[in-house]
């Protein structure tokens, strides 16, 4: 007897007006960008999507006119997720830019782009078969994790043709697929990006990690996402716990700035993601301060105002404007994406 069925969600063109189709789409998509027509022509967009919620992590088909996709910091803050967008282009292309960077997907590449990070895009008439996963579930090679956005992988090659494949399947057996089978499938997805991933990024000494080295970096950047919010946590705890000399630690992470700039830089994107949650009422800046591991919230206010620019109360004012403004845009009914993306949040924590 079959279990139920993962949670659907669906955009159909053909029941609404050219208008209310672009406002459902805009709306339902407001948790992942802020979304304009390049030429809006009312009675010319059309686009559908259909969205399964596996809990580990989300799969959408979609296809849709052309679009102009923006994510900038703010929207990042106020949706507080960090997870990962890998876009399959099954036809059309995109060109945009991640981080300042330039680049561009066509059909048959694979796009990742870190959802705690800024980016824009302009794409023709495209179908997409997307998924988003929590960093947390995908355990990558030597950093490569932090040079991910907007990492494109070439759908001609070893890697790039083996995911294309397993997210047209996913896609394929998605309305079959029940609750149970949903955490095998995260699990099979998640291997397999990781994989493809490093092989994009970093060649296949990524992929091997077999050097001392490259292993203890993994295993210690994982401890380091699980333990951020630990005030305890410093390179005299990490070298304790993985019985490492202060000399082996630090060359380990020479090549990411530092472990010491690595766990600051770490927690202060966090605490960025985490500035809808904290409000901006009286003591919110020591609470984010602490929640994110910081022993003293002067010390937090500084490193924030040096990495961000500006100091966490404004940040956390800019944050609660923008969750206002967005509450009166966006009806609880439209916004079932949020939901879902919090949801994959916890079900990886």
């Amino acid at each position: 007897m079959k279990n139920r069925t993962v949670p659907i969600h669906q955009i159909r063109a053909d029941l609404l007006t050219p208008v209310e189709n672009f406002e459902q789409w805009r709306d339902s998509l407001s948790s992942l960008f802020e979304t304009l027509p390049p030429d809006f022509e009312a009675d010319a967009f059309r686009a559908d999507l259909t969205a399964y919620n596996f809990g580990g992590f989300l799969l959408g088909l979609s296809s849709a006119s052309p679009l102009v996709f923006r994510r900038d910091r703010q929207l990042a803050s106020a949706v507080g997720i960090d997870h990962l967008m890998l876009q399959l282009y099954v036809s059309g292309e995109c060109e945009f830019e991640a981080d300042g960077q330039a680049a561009r997907g066509k059909a048959g590449d694979v796009v990742c782009f870190d959802m705690s990070r800024q980016m824009s895009s302009r794409t023709s008439p495209l179908a997409t078969i997307s998924i988003v996963i929590p960093r947390e579930l995908l355990r990558l090679a030597p950093r490569t994790l932090d040079t991910l956005h907007g990492a494109v992988l070439d759908g001609e090659t070893t890697f790039g043709a083996l995911l294309r494949e397993h997210l047209t399947s996913m896609a394929r057996v998605a309305p079959q697929i029940d609750t149970n089978e949903s955490r095998l499938a995260a699990e099979v997805t998640a291997t397999l990006v990781a994989a493809s991933l490093s092989a994009a990024v970093s060649g296949r000494d990524a992929i091997v990690g077999s050097d001392l080295v490259g292993g203890s970096l993994q295993a210690i950047q994982s401890y380091i996402e699980r333990n951020l919010n630990n005030v305890a946590l410093s390179p005299e705890m990490l070298m304790r716990h993985f019985g490492l000399s202060r000399s082996a630690l630090y060359r380990t992470f020479e090549a990411l700035g530092g472990v010491a700039e690595y766990i600051r830089g770490r927690r202060l994107d966090r605490a960025f993601l985490r500035l809808n949650s904290a409000g901006a009422g009286r003591g919110s800046v020591s609470k984010l301060a602490f929640a994110c591991g910081f022993s003293t919230e002067a010390a937090f206010s500084r490193a924030f105002r040096q990495r961000f620019g500006m100091p966490p109360r404004e940040a956390l004012l800019e944050a609660d404007r923008r969750t206002l403004t967005r509450a009166h845009l966006v009806s609880p009914q439209d916004n079932w994406l949020q939901t879902w993306l919090e949801g994959l949040t916890l079900s990886s924590s």
